[in-house]
């Protein structure tokens, strides 16, 4: 199984090294070309939101996550349309506006 990530910070190399002994692969995309998790798999540098960039994420990757919330929702809601996204986009939303959080949290 291949993993895309958006983002290849702490967190991403953490899920690869975890993921390594379980035979999966893992795909990056970050802005950074020296972020940390880029020498454990296949480093895709640039925007979050470059449609080519995302497009070779998708058609890379059997499912897609993302390791912090300030990744747009709408790469997360682009990538859904393509692959599998989790946790879903719909809670990376939610989860980037601390008021609807709060509210929503609260029904």
């Amino acid at each position: 199984m291949k993993i895309g990530i958006l983002g290849a910070g702490q967190l991403a190399r953490m899920i690869a090294l975890a993921g390594y002994p379980l035979g999966m692969e893992f795909i990056f995309l970050d802005p950074s070309k020296d972020a940390c998790a880029n020498p454990l798999g296949t480093a895709l540098i640039g925007d979050y939101d470059d449609p080519r960039l995302l497009a070779t994420l998708a058609e890379q990757a059997d499912v897609v996550t993302y390791e912090f919330e300030n990744v747009p929702a709408e790469v997360a809601a682009f990538l859904s349309a393509r692959t599998q996204v989790f946790p879903n986009p719909k809670a990376l939303a939610v989860a980037q506006d601390r008021l609807f959080e709060k509210d929503f949290s609260a029904r």
